[in-house]
C-alpha cells in the first residue's frame, strides 16, 4: 500500500510541472485578434483613424502607403486606439492600414491588416465677387481652393424659401444668364474636392453673396417742341429704372456733367441763347441696396435751339411783275435764310430764294407768278453735324398790287428881305 500511495504521488507532482511548462506555450499560441477601423475627423492638412480591436492584441501598427514604391510603410506602433495623421495636402486621399499585434513568449505576432482610405478636407470659399454685369447678365468669381475639382453654385428662390443647386463648374467663376432687369439675387457657392476613387468632400457652403443686375439700356435721345430758348428732351422708358440722369457736356471741363435727376423719361431745357448747340447723354438708374446702379449711358445727342428769325421789309417792286425787294437786319448768328411767297396767309408757302450767307440783308425776289397780293414769310437757319435747324417763320410782310407810297419832301418858299 506504502508503495502504491508513493507512485500516486510522484505521478501527481509529475502532472503538475508538466501543466506549469505548458502555460507559456499555450498563450503564445494564441490567436492574434481582429481590427476595425473608421476616419473619425479631418481637416485641410490631417486625418484621424480610430479602431477596435476584437481578441488578443498587445497594440496596432499604423502603416501608410507609398504610391511610388506601391508599399506600405510603418508609421509606428501604438497601443491607443486613435491616430491622426498631420501634413496632408487639402481636398486629398491616402491610404493607410491598421495591423494589430500580439507580443507573448519574447515573440511578436502580426495579425491581418486592415485598409482605410481617409480624405483631407477643402476650405470653403471665402468671398463672392460680381465683376460683370448687364440688364440680364451678371459674372461672378471667388478665389480658387486648394484641393477642390469643382464648384457647386446655389441660388436662392424665393418660392420656396431655400437655397437650390444650379449646377456645377470646374472654374472659379460663373456668368449668370436671361436675368431681369434691376433685381437681386442671392448666391452661395460650395467647393468639392473628388477623390481618386470617386468619393466626394464638400467645403462648408460660402456665405450669402447678394448680386445684382442694371436696368435697361436707354434709347436714344430726342428734343421736341425746340424754340430759341429750350426744348422737351425725350427718351423710351428703360425696363427696371427707377429714374433717369441726364448729363450734358462742360466745354470747359471737357466731360459731361450731371444736369438732372428725373423720375420720367423726359426733362424740359429752358433758359438757352438761340442757336446754340448743347450735347447730352442719358442713363437709367436703379436703387438696390441703397445703390443707385446705372446702365449704360447713351451716344452723346446734339440739340440745338432755333435761330432767332428776321423781319423783312418792303422796298420795291409789284406783285402784279413778280419782282420785288426787299431789305432785314442781318442776324450774324445764323448761316443764312429762306424767303417764301404765299398768295394766301398762312398757306401754301413757296420757297422762292435762298440766301447762303449771314451778311446779307437784301435781296431781289421773283415770285412764282403774278398777281395782285402776296404775303413774304422768312425763316433764317443753322447748319450743324446732324443737319440744318430753321427759325419760326417770320410774320407776313403783306405786299399788293398797286403803287407803293415813297416819302416826298415839300418845297418852302422863302420871301426876300
Amino acid at each position: 500500500m506504502k508503495k502504491t500511495n508513493c507512485s500516486r504521488g510522484l505521478a501527481l507532482l509529475l502532472a503538475v510541472c508538466l501543466l506549469l511548462g505548458s502555460l507559456p506555450l499555450m498563450a503564445f499560441a494564441q490567436t492574434v485578434g481582429s481590427v476595425s477601423v473608421r476616419q473619425t475627423a479631418a481637416t485641410t492638412k490631417s486625418a484621424t483613424i480610430a479602431w477596435s480591436v476584437s481578441g488578443a492584441s498587445s497594440g496596432c501598427e499604423v502603416l501608410r502607403y507609398n504610391p511610388k514604391t506601391k508599399e506600405f510603410n510603418s508609421l509606428g506602433k501604438t497601443t491607443k486606439t486613435s491616430y491622426r495623421l498631420k501634413g496632408l495636402a487639402p481636398g486629398e486621399d491616402y491610404l493607410l492600414a491598421v495591423r494589430p499585434y500580439l507580443t507573448a513568449g519574447g515573440k511578436t505576432t502580426a495579425g491581418a491588416a486592415v485598409r482605410v482610405r481617409v480624405y483631407t478636407a477643402v476650405n470653403a470659399v471665402p468671398r463672392i465677387k460680381q465683376i460683370e454685369v448687364t440688364e440680364n447678365s451678371h459674372k461672378l468669381s471667388w478665389k480658387q481652393i486648394n484641393g477642390a475639382e469643382k464648384y457647386e453654385v446655389y441660388y436662392y428662390n424665393a418660392a420656396d424659401k431655400k437655397f437650390n443647386l444650379l449646377g456645377e463648374t470646374s472654374h472659379n467663376y460663373v456668368r449668370m444668364i436671361n436675368l431681369k432687369p434691376a433685381t437681386l439675387y442671392k448666391y452661395r457657392v460650395r467647393a468639392v474636392s473628388v477623390s481618386s476613387d470617386g468619393h466626394t468632400v464638400k467645403a462648408p457652403a460660402s456665405k450669402t453673396f447678394t448680386a445684382y443686375t442694371i436696368p435697361g439700356a436707354v434709347k436714344a435721345i430726342k428734343a421736341f417742341d425746340i424754340t430759341t430758348t429750350g426744348y422737351r428732351l425725350q427718351w423710351d422708358a428703360a425696363a427696371g429704372a427707377s429714374g433717369y440722369i441726364l448729363y450734358r457736356f462742360n466745354e470747359e471741363t471737357g466731360t459731361y456733367d450731371e444736369l438732372a435727376k428725373t423720375a420720367l423719361p423726359t426733362y424740359t431745357v429752358r433758359g438757352l441763347t438761340a442757336g446754340t448747340t448743347d450735347y447730352y447723354q442719358v442713363c437709367a438708374y436703379a436703387t438696390l441696396q441703397k445703390v443707385n446702379r446705372t446702365s449704360a449711358v447713351t451716344a452723346p445727342q446734339a440739340v440745338t435751339t432755333k435761330p432767332e428769325t428776321v423781319t423783312p421789309k418792303f422796298v420795291s417792286g409789284d406783285p402784279a411783275r413778280a419782282k420785288i425787294k426787299l431789305k432785314w437786319t442781318p442776324n450774324p448768328a445764323c448761316d443764312g435764310y429762306r424767303i417764301y411767297a404765299a398768295e394766301a396767309e398762312g398757306q401754301n408757302l413757296k420757297m422762292v430764294l435762298e440766301v447762303p450767307l449771314a451778311a446779307t440783308k437784301t435781296a431781289v425776289i421773283k415770285l412764282p407768278k403774278k398777281c395782285d397780293k402776296t404775303y413774304i414769310y422768312m425763316q433764317t437757319y443753322l447748319i450743324t453735324d446732324a443737319g440744318r435747324v430753321y427759325s419760326d417763320y417770320s410774320a407776313a410782310l403783306p405786299i399788293r398790287s398797286e403803287p407803293q407810297q415813297t416819302s416826298t419832301t415839300v418845297p418852302t418858299t422863302t420871301k426876300a428881305q
